[in-house]
């Protein structure tokens, strides 16, 4: 499937295939997305604004606006 991922802060993140997700537990569902956005908050990440204080493990998929 494909997602938007950052590799590097300040850079573009860009589009490519990832696996598809996995049911690792009893608990788990996989929730079929029809289209994602990025919001203020990706912004901020894509910056590394929040690196300092959030830490997102490189490389990060963007888009938790869900549709």
């Amino acid at each position: 499937m494909k997602a938007l991922r950052l590799h590097d802060y300040g850079k573009p993140p860009v589009v490519e295939e990832v696996p598809e997700p996995r049911l690792s537990g009893p608990l788990d569902v996989i929730v079929r997305v029809g289209g994602a956005g990025v919001c203020r908050t990706d912004l901020h990440i894509i910056e590394g604004q929040w690196a300092a204080a959030m830490n997102p493990r490189l490389p990060y998929t963007l888009g938790h606006e869900n549709a």
